[in-house]
């Protein structure tokens, strides 16, 4: 899967990176996922405008038959950034995406199970860079679907080069195939309790989360290098990542 071969909304002259994608398989039916991130050409810039999410999919049946010619649909879904850093509302939208592009090809359970497939990839590709870093981050997916159903039980399995694996996980020795289930660690409640709030100052404009502007002398909850955020989106953040959306910084594991 070549994600230069589609329909791309950046601007060419910014900085991209292709991420390394996986495969998942649920009743036969395949999902085969990677992603494209444009970084910001300048750092640490003020005005920036929220990063442009955008999902790709081709639907492809696959015919048990060279007699016949195999199914392509395709179909492109942006979607607000916010959404992504949300975890019951990118559930419900990567649900509904799933759903619109294969609702009438793939049973029920096992698109459930390739939309948990496809969110574990995206917070892994999420917990990579930080929030200010970005100008788009788009999700390419193909899902193949067999042309005879399959009748076993759905089970979710995922098929992850060495290479992806290590290019996720290289530094984290740790890390185990039941976390690709569920994705980035969430913090712990003991190291969220160790947080402080802080007072904004004038050179905190902004939540690097929702990009909503600072009330000047508001109280904000830091991470423990000082990088200041909303309590609520930062509080909805440490239930799926433990690092910083700004510097990667990770909360201690008590473990």
């Amino acid at each position: 899967m070549d994600p230069f071969a589609w329909s791309i909304n950046a601007d060419s002259s910014a900085p991209s990176t292709v991420i390394p994608g996986w495969e998942a398989d649920a009743g036969g039916v395949i999902l085969s996922i990677e992603a494209r991130v444009v970084l910001r050409l300048l750092e640490g810039d003020q005005d920036m405008m929220p990063p442009q999410l955008i999902s790709h999919f081709c639907r492809r049946r696959i015919p048990s038959s060279d007699d016949v010619a195999a199914e392509h649909s395709h179909f492109t879904i942006p979607q607000p950034y916010y959404h992504i850093n949300n975890e019951p509302s990118w559930e419900v939208q990567t649900q509904g995406m799933l759903y619109r592009v294969a609702a009438n090809h793939v049973r029920p359970a096992d698109l459930d199970l390739l939309a948990r497939a496809f969110r574990t990839y995206t917070y892994a590709v999420l917990d990579l860079f930080p929030i200010t870093d970005l100008v788009v981050m788009e999700f390419f997916s193909v899902i193949e679907i067999p042309d005879a159903p399959s009748s076993s039980d759905s089970h979710l399995r995922y098929l992850i080069p060495l290479e992806t694996y290590e290019y996720f996980f290289e530094d984290d020795d740790d890390v185990d195939v039941v976390q690709f289930g569920r994705g980035p660690w969430q913090a712990s409640a003991e190291a969220v309790e160790g947080l402080r709030m802080v007072t904004t100052t004038r050179e905190d404009t902004s939540c690097p989360i929702c990009l909503d502007d600072f009330e000047e002398m508001s109280q904000v909850l830091a991470m423990p290098r000082g990088h200041p955020f909303h309590e609520g989106c930062l509080l909805e953040w440490l239930k799926r990542s433990s690092s910083c959306p700004l510097c990667r910084f990770s909360l201690p594991d008590p473990e």
